[in-house]
């Protein structure tokens, strides 16, 4: 039995209710539970090309791809003083964003035999503990096996749609801020590469969201940011609608010439809300002095995470992430959906990097 059978009758057991996917040579195992895609499976590699655990203590697999909720200094600590002073320590995840309670839909389209999506849709119910705003959206995720490439590498290739919608509940208070956000948890140790539209100063226009970057873990030049994951360090950048590309490829050496790249495309939108921000940013503060009604806007649209080890016992992983735009209750639009694309190949490695630059437009280059 492989590992993804292996995996996929453990989270069966769970009540999970995994699904598959068949896209291309591989396939991708959905949870109902947290609305993840939770592996993704190619020939030729005995492991889960994403990053799962099930040492979380509460008895189910975590890991793969989510759905976060921006900002998340507002939604995932106690207090703002607690976001600011014991980050670690204090955060905690609110059950309504994950695992929350994912129900299936119905999706049109589908073939006459097997299945080539699932959406799942959940209420998510939200405090801001910045300027005590409360609401309720409605979140959809819609996952969709796409069509193989012509190409010599072994490669599966899927879409997430997202869909908020505020559901104008009669309590919902304040100028909350309501933003999808896509998690990626990738194994290390890799190199995520990140093509801009200029060329960024790394202390400048990059913002950190935790330890300092060192000399190690962030580097910039003319085209690209690369980012280092390794699990050693717990530091996390954030990257302006107005300065990514909207695409982002994960390298990882895999042994005996061959290599994996995950490659995934977004939409940036310049000008449109964004709300993630670091805890440290000012506006945080004047927001829960009511010095404005806010939200707090300017945000990041690309994100990369690498942990030190302490998330999980005896593993550890890294992030690609990406925002949309944020819902604001009270205003209008009163919806927000966005698209993403996913494709991951396997295969010898100067033709992964080949494609890699292809879709980028930069070289694939690992960060010794």
């Amino acid at each position: 039995m492989s590992w993804f059978d292996v995996l996929y009758k453990r989270v069966k057991g769970e009540g999970q209710r995994p699904h598959v996917l068949t896209a291309g040579a591989g396939r991708l195992l959905i949870t109902e539970h947290g609305a993840r895609v939770l592996a993704c499976e190619l020939p030729g590699v005995d492991h889960n090309l994403f990053f799962h655990t099930d040492a979380t203590g509460n008895g189910h697999v975590t890991g793969g791809d989510r759905l976060w909720i921006a900002p998340e200094v507002a939604y995932f600590w106690p207090t703002l003083d607690d976001a600011l002073n014991d980050p670690k320590g204090t955060a905690a995840t609110p059950s309504a964003v994950d695992p929350a309670e994912w129900r299936p839909r119905p999706v049109a389209n589908q073939p006459p035999a097997g299945v080539d999506a699932v959406k799942l849709a959940a209420e998510i119910e939200l405090h801001d503990r910045r300027n005590q705003g409360r609401g309720v959206n409605v979140a959809e995720r819609c996952f969709r096996a796409l069509s193989p490439w012509e190409t010599e590498l072994r490669q599966t290739s899927f879409s997430i749609r997202h869909s908020i919608t505020d559901a104008a509940r009669p309590d919902s208070a304040g100028d909350l801020a309501i933003g999808a956000w896509s998690i990626l948890q990738i194994p290390p140790t890799g190199t995520l590469v990140c093509p801009v539209t200029r060329r960024l100063d790394r202390d400048g226009d990059i913002r950190s969201y935790y330890d300092p970057f060192g000399d190690q873990h962030v580097a910039v030049d003319d085209r690209s940011v690369r980012f280092r994951v390794d699990g050693q360090r717990r530091i996390k950048m954030g990257i302006k609608p107005e300065h990514t590309t909207g695409r982002m490829a994960y390298y990882r050496e895999l042994g005996d010439g061959e290599s994996s790249l995950i490659l995934r495309v977004f939409a940036p939108l310049p000008g449109e809300p964004y709300c993630d921000l670091p805890r440290n940013d000012p506006r945080h503060r004047q927001l829960e002095r009511g010095e404005f009604s806010g939200p707090a806007l300017g945000g990041d649209c690309l994100q990369a995470y690498n942990d030190d080890g302490d998330a999980f016992p005896g593993t550890t992983f890294g992030e690609m992430e990406y925002h949309d735009p944020c819902v604001i209750v009270g205003r209008g639009p009163t919806s927000r959906t966005g698209s993403s694309v996913t494709h991951a190949v396997v295969g010898p490695d100067d033709a992964v990097r080949a494609f890699g630059e292809d879709l980028l437009g930069v070289p694939i280059a690992p960060l010794a």
